[in-house]
């Protein structure tokens, strides 16, 4: 599928841009799990074509994939491991970008939801954030973690995390739309819960503490209330 050529495309790329790098870097991505994460970017983007229903939509709705230049890359992958889709987001800006095949609109899609599934199937439950980057800093205290790509779940964002997961826990931006997302989504469904970081958000709180103290803070943050 031409996503596949194009993620390994952009991963490959990634290696040359200094400039990448080291926002990842500054953002507390490692350079282990930039290759881990499959991560890419490119200035310059070409995509292969092909002929598929994926393919039209994808060169009309990102102008052949010209949306997601000068954007970090994140994959976005199936259970199984299928790319169906793509977020991009700017060094420069808070611009972002993301696109999902017509299967992952309907099926519901995260980042991260393919490396998070064995810790998940370990533990029954599985942690929502709100970015990629949000979701690259909480992983590293729980693997079973997700980034939804925005505030709150979707029907179809909230029955595929039900099927793989028995407990739900959101971990929203402590802004105005995240609160608001917490409420509408435990409101609405009996097994989903939530985590007050009372920070602006899971990555800033990341780049503010450092490693350490962040792994210690998230860990008493979910352990005080959850008991886990």
């Amino acid at each position: 599928m031409f996503l596949d050529v194009l993620v390994q495309t952009l991963h490959g790329a990634l290696s040359r841009y200094d400039v990448a790098k080291d926002y990842l870097r500054s953002r507390g991505v490692t350079d282990e799990e930039m290759v881990e994460l499959k991560l890419g970017y490119s200035r310059v983007i070409s995509v292969p074509k092909e002929e598929s229903a994926d393919y039209e939509t994808f060169a009309k709705e990102t102008y052949r994939g010209k949306a997601f230049e000068q954007k970090i890359i994140f994959p976005i992958y199936d259970p199984i491991g299928r790319v169906i889709g793509l977020f991009g987001r700017a060094i420069d800006t808070k611009e972002f970008k993301f696109w999902l095949t017509e299967e992952g609109k309907f099926t519901g899609a995260f980042v991260g939801l393919f490396h998070a599934l064995p810790q998940v199937y370990e533990t029954g439950k599985i942690f929502v954030v709100e970015g990629p980057f949000d979701w690259a800093a909480f992983r590293k205290v729980y693997k079973n973690s997700v980034g939804a790509m925005t505030a709150g779940l979707s029907d179809a964002q909230y029955e595929i995390l039900s099927f793989f997961a028995d407990k739900i826990v959101t971990v929203f931006d402590s802004d105005k739309a995240g609160s608001y997302a917490t409420y509408e989504s435990q409101k609405r469904w009996k097994n989903v819960s939530s985590v007050d970081l009372g920070w602006k958000d899971p990555n800033k709180c990341l780049q503010d503490m450092g490693l350490t103290k962040f792994t210690k803070f998230i860990k008493d943050k979910v352990e005080r209330k959850f008991l886990f």
